[in-house]
C-alpha cells in the first residue's frame, strides 16, 4: 500500500492516474474509484469495486461488513491495481482495502488523500508527498495553458506571468485554472483578470474549501487564526496565544498538518500556502461581506479605519501592519470611545490612536503587541487604557501614558504577550498585579535600563 499525500490541487489524483496508466497492463484486475469521500454509502463502493475487478459479474452488497468477505473471498487470489482517490476517513480504507492479505502476491494498492491521519491510521508505511512544482515546470503549465499552443510571450506578458507564478507558489490547480482564466482573454486585459481573480479566488478557494468544511469548530477556528493573524509564527507561540483564546491549539495545528493545510519548517515555523490564506481571510469576509465590523477578524487599514469612524467593532482581534497609510488615519480615529472588551488580540505597528476609550477593560486579551517605530510618523500625544488602581470594574488594566515614556500593568490574567519594542521615549515599566499567563515580554528599544525587583515578582511564568 502507497499513500500519496498533499494539499487540494496539488496534483494527487494526476500522479495516481498517471501511475495507474502506466502500470495497469500487469494486472489481472484494476480499479480506480474516484473521490470516495463523496459517496456515501461503502456497500456501494464495494459493488463498484467488485463489478470492475471481475468482469462482466455483478455483485449486491446489503452491508458493508457483507462486502468486506465477499473481496477477501473474491480477491484474495488476484493479483489487483487498486487506486482508492481522495479519501477522508480510515473506515472507507478498511471497508475497502483492509489488508494486504486481503487481495494476491504483487499487488498494489494507492491511496490519495488530504488526510496524514487516515494513512497513519491503517498503518500505511510508504508516503508519497506531492510536492510543489519548480519554477521552470510551473512556467510551462501557466503556459500551456494561458496560450494557444506555444506562442512567444512578450516582455510585458512575461511580467504579468511571473506575478502569477509568484502567487500560485507552483500549486497545479492554481496555475491551470489562472492559465485558463487568461486564455481566452486579449493580453491587454490580463492584468485586470489577474486582480480579479485574485480577489474573489473563485475555483481554487472551491476547492481547497472542502479541506477546511471537513474540519471540526475548534481545528476551524485555529485555521482562520493562521490564516488572518500568525502565518510564519513560531509554532510554540501560537499554541500559547490560542491556548489563552480557550481553544485547544496542540491538537488543532496537528491535525491542520496532517490535512496539509499548514506545514511547521525545521524551525517550528507555521506556514500555509498563499492560497491557503487567501481562502481563510475571505472566509472571514463572508461571515458580513458590507460590513466589516460584523466580522470576527480585522488585519488590514481600510476596514480597520471604516470601523473605528463608524463605532461598528464586534470582533475579537486585529491585527494591523505594514506602512500606515497617512490619509486613512486622520483626526477622525485619533480619538475612539469604544472598543470591545471580549478583544483577545491587538497588533498594531505604530497605532496612530492618541487614546484608548476610558471604559475599555480588556480582561479577555491574550496579545498586545503595539510596536512604536521611530520610523514611523505618528500623531498621537499619549496612548491610554484605564488605571489598573481603585475598586470600581475598571480599576484593572494597563495605563500607557505621557507618549509612552511610562507604562503601568495590572491584572490582565489572560496575557500571554506584551511587545511594546522599538519605543526610543519608554523609560519606565511597571508592574503592579498578578499576570500570571505572561509568557514573553518585548521591551527592546526602549529607553528602560532595569525592572523593579517589585514588578519581577509577578513576572512567575515568564519565558
Amino acid at each position: 500500500m502507497v499513500g500519496i499525500w498533499g494539499i487540494g490541487g496539488i496534483g494527487k489524483t494526476t500522479v495516481a492516474k498517471a501511475v495507474y496508466n502506466q502500470i495497469a497492463h500487469e494486472f489481472e484486475g484494476r480499479c480506480f474509484l474516484k473521490n470516495v469521500k463523496e459517496h456515501g454509502h461503502l456497500a456501494q463502493l464495494q459493488e463498484l469495486l467488485l463489478t470492475k475487478m471481475l468482469g462482466n459479474l455483478t455483485f449486491k452488497v446489503s452491508n458493508d461488513d457483507e462486502g468486506v468477505g465477499i473481496i477477501k473471498t473474491r480477491l484474495r487470489q488476484k493479483k489487483v491495481l487498486i487506486v482508492i482517490d481522495d479519501v477522508n476517513n480510515e473506515n472507507q480504507l478498511k471497508k475497502l482495502v483492509g489488508d494486504s492479505d486481503w487481495f494476491g502476491p504483487g499487488s498494489r494498492i494507492i491511496i490519495t488523500t488530504r488526510d496524514m491521519g487516515c494513512l497513519d491510521a491503517h498503518n500505511v508505511k510508504k508516503i508519497y508527498e506531492v510536492k510543489k512544482l519548480n519554477d521552470a515546470d510551473a512556467l510551462r503549465l501557466l503556459r500551456l495553458n494561458a496560450s494557444e499552443g506555444n506562442r512567444s510571450l512578450d516582455q510585458d506578458t512575461m511580467a504579468i506571468i511571473h506575478d502569477v507564478l509568484h502567487y500560485s507558489q507552483g500549486l497545479p490547480l492554481a496555475l491551470v485554472v489562472i492559465g485558463s482564466l487568461l486564455r481566452n482573454r486579449s493580453r491587454d486585459k490580463w492584468p485586470a483578470a489577474l486582480r480579479s481573480h485574485r480577489k474573489s479566488g473563485k475555483g481554487i478557494h472551491e476547492l481547497l474549501k472542502i479541506s477546511y468544511d471537513a474540519l471540526a469548530d475548534d481545528e476551524k477556528e485555529v485555521f482562520l487564526h493562521i490564516a488572518c493573524f500568525f502565518k510564519g509564527r513560531n509554532k510554540n507561540y501560537v499554541i500559547d496565544i490560542l491556548g489563552g483564546c480557550g481553544l485547544n491549539p496542540g491538537d488543532g495545528i496537528d491535525v491542520l498538518r496532517k490535512m496539509a493545510l499548514i506545514s511547521i519548517t525545521k524551525e517550528e515555523e507555521i506556514w500555509m500556502h498563499d492560497l491557503l490564506e487567501d481562502m481563510g481571510k475571505n472566509i472571514v469576509i463572508q461571515e458580513s461581506p458590507t460590513e466589516p465590523g460584523e466580522r470576527s477578524r480585522l488585519w488590514n487599514y481600510e476596514d480597520v479605519h471604516h470601523i473605528f469612524v463608524e463605532n461598528t467593532i464586534k470582533k475579537n482581534g486585529i491585527k494591523v501592519s505594514g506602512a500606515i497609510d497617512r490619509e486613512l488615519f486622520n483626526e477622525e480615529i485619533v480619538c475612539v470611545d469604544y472598543l470591545p472588551n471580549e478583544l483577545r488580540l491587538i497588533d498594531w505597528v505604530g497605532c496612530p490612536l492618541r487614546y484608548f476609550p476610558s471604559n475599555f477593560y480588556p480582561r479577555n486579551l491574550v496579545v498586545l503587541k503595539m510596536d512604536f517605530s521611530s520610523r514611523l510618523p505618528l500623531t498621537r500625544s499619549e496612548i491610554v487604557i484605564p488605571p489598573i488602581l481603585g475598586t470600581s470594574p475598571l480599576g484593572k488594566g494597563l495605563q500607557l501614558c505621557g507618549s509612552l515614556k511610562e507604562v503601568t500593568v495590572g491584572v490582565l490574567k489572560n496575557l500571554v504577550n506584551l511587545e511594546l519594542s522599538s519605543n526610543r521615549e519608554l523609560s519606565k515599566f511597571k508592574i503592579v498585579g498578578e499576570m500570571e499567563s505572561l509568557k514573553r515580554l518585548n521591551l527592546q528599544g526602549t529607553a528602560i535600563k532595569e525592572l523593579s525587583s517589585s514588578s519581577i515578582r509577578y513576572l512567575k511564568n515568564l519565558v
